[in-house]
């Protein structure tokens, strides 16, 4: 069970001074969540727009077969590299610590013991590998044969990442819900 519902959301009579600070404690936090959860889509959002400028509207990021990474590469003149590095130093090694702390909260915030373990194990690994991910697509672009290594720490980031930001953003997207009925 997730831990809002037992936090006293709605307050009602015969509140104490105790339950209604917890409350407003409560409340705060899922503010804070809820800042970054928005911060972190917005993020997102603005990756996707950025690398859409590039010919075939991707990064390597989101190639998950070694054709399509050759393919692209094979596309893109001395510019288009550029514009893919530019991107990948300064607004895609910013991103994995953004969701891995976002999620880290929304794990923290909704799991209990052992699977909340696993949640935070998994997240951490998928921030980790999209760092590895960053590494190799500088190599990539800067001609080096990493494709495989590449393909792996992608691969690893989606598996891993899955279960943490899905079904943690559809508990958020819950408790929002629940919250603008009280």
């Amino acid at each position: 069970m997730m831990r809002v519902f037992n936090m006293g959301v709605g307050l009602g009579r015969g509140w104490t001074k105790g339950k209604a600070a917890l409350a407003f404690k409560a409340m705060n936090g899922f503010r804070i969540l809820s800042a970054g959860v928005v911060l972190g889509l917005g993020w997102l959002v603005l990756l996707l727009v950025y690398f859409s400028f590039l010919p075939g509207w991707r990064s390597l990021d989101f190639l998950i077969f070694p054709g399509q990474i050759e393919r692209a590469l094979a596309r893109w003149d001395d510019g288009d590299i550029a514009y893919h590095r530019w991107g990948t130093l300064w607004l895609d090694m910013i991103f994995p610590a953004l969701y891995g702390v976002v999620l880290t909260a929304v794990v923290r915030r909704y799991w209990q013991g052992r699977r909340q373990v696993l949640l935070l194990v998994l997240t951490w690994l998928a921030v980790i590998a999209d760092y590895v991910e960053n590494v190799y697509t500088l190599q990539l672009l800067a001609g080096e044969n990493a494709v495989w290594p590449h393909l792996v720490a992608t691969w690893v980031k989606f598996i891993a990442i899955t279960w943490p930001m899905d079904v943690g953003l559809i508990y958020w997207w819950r408790e929002v819900r629940i919250l603008r009925r009280a």
